[in-house]
């Protein structure tokens, strides 16, 4: 377990918010997709209905309840390894201690 400085702990927790909030966005497209078809009448305005359910009860969950799990260094070792735009926000020295982290997530 790496040891994290008390300030590096808190840029952990600044940056796991901004990783988590990227996650969201990511999934909302899906959604914002379906909100466009409604609009044009490609779909339903029940269909557009079942597919937000359909958000709320999996991909939503599913995400919240992963981020519950994970420490702040997981969280933004996923988002390094996922590419959501961390490099140049976390420092140098949190990106070495999380380098094995953050391989583990691009496996």
């Amino acid at each position: 377990m790496t040891d994290f400085t008390k300030r590096e702990r808190q840029v952990l927790r600044e940056l796991a918010g901004h990783v988590y909030e990227a996650e969201v966005a990511l999934l909302l497209e899906d959604l914002a997709t379906s909100f466009t078809q409604w609009r044009s009448g490609e779909i339903l305005p029940s269909e557009l209905l079942q597919l937000i359910h359909e958000f709320h009860r999996d991909q939503s969950r599913e995400l919240w309840s992963m981020y519950q799990g994970l420490r702040e260094c997981d969280i933004v070792a996923r988002g390094l390894a996922r590419g959501l735009s961390l490099e140049t926000k976390v420092p140098s020295s949190i990106q070495e201690k999380l380098k094995a982290l953050v391989d583990g997530y691009r496996l």
